[in-house]
């Protein structure tokens, strides 16, 4: 599957998240620091542009939002947050979810009972919403 061309999507307004070739997203850490990120669409991959002031520390917890409708992102799991995707071929909605810590590598793809895991952090998903 081409994850650049997928549709990311906030999962209470519905507005679309991506705008050339990035996944936009207001973000505040613990510290009070707010800035806009913007990640890679690729799924499992890691990179991510931000404000030259607005630097993430490795490990912190950082707050998601919608930059369109400032809806929270947190996930029912509260160290992951949760957007939309419908995947570019095959038009399915899945449920992406992502760490809210910095520099944790895990990112989970779900649609009905079947989950996909990305990154070397990435754990058993049951784990992660039972533990």
């Amino acid at each position: 599957m081409s994850m650049k061309d997928n549709d990311y999507m906030c999962p209470k307004c519905r507005g679309h998240l991506n705008v050339d070739g990035n996944v936009i997203f207001a973000t505040r850490t613990k510290r009070n620091h707010k800035g806009l990120l913007m990640l890679s669409p690729k799924v499992g991959e890691y990179r991510y542009k931000h404000h030259d002031k607005f630097q993430l520390e490795k490990g912190e917890m950082v707050d998601f939002e919608c930059p369109i409708c400032q809806a929270d992102l947190t996930a029912d799991k509260k160290d992951h947050a949760m957007i939309l995707m419908v995947g570019s071929e095959d038009n399915m909605e899945y449920r992406l979810y992502f760490s809210k810590v910095a520099g944790n590598r895990s990112t989970y793809l779900v649609a009905n009972d079947n989950v996909e895991a990305f990154g070397e952090d990435a754990m058993d998903f049951d784990e992660l919403l039972y533990d």
